[in-house]
């Protein structure tokens, strides 16, 4: 059965915007794939075993940036600066 009284549509854009809460500036899951280079899916597996930072509001996950940026940083390795760089070179993109 159909809602009577459905919920408006959203306007264009709306909903993909990053967010400050607080203060703190919040990605959605594809504004953190675009920081991160990782697959929407990967994150998605990610939050379900709770190994990056995040939060919930009402349904939608949300990445806080700077908790994000610390959390790659710590990682050892390459930093995410180095990731983008080298992806930057193999794919021919400056």
């Amino acid at each position: 059965m159909r809602n009577p009284n459905p919920p408006p549509k959203k306007q264009v854009g709306q909903g993909r915007r990053p967010r400050r809460i607080a203060g703190q500036l919040e990605l959605d899951l594809r504004g953190a794939a675009e920081l991160t280079g990782l697959a929407a899916g990967s994150l998605r597996a990610r939050v379900r075993r709770r190994t990056i930072p995040f939060r919930r509001l009402g349904g939608r996950i949300l990445f806080p940036k700077d908790d994000l940026i610390a959390f790659f940083g710590a990682l050892p390795g390459v930093t995410l600066a180095e990731a983008r760089e080298n992806e930057a070179r193999r794919t021919g993109a400056e």
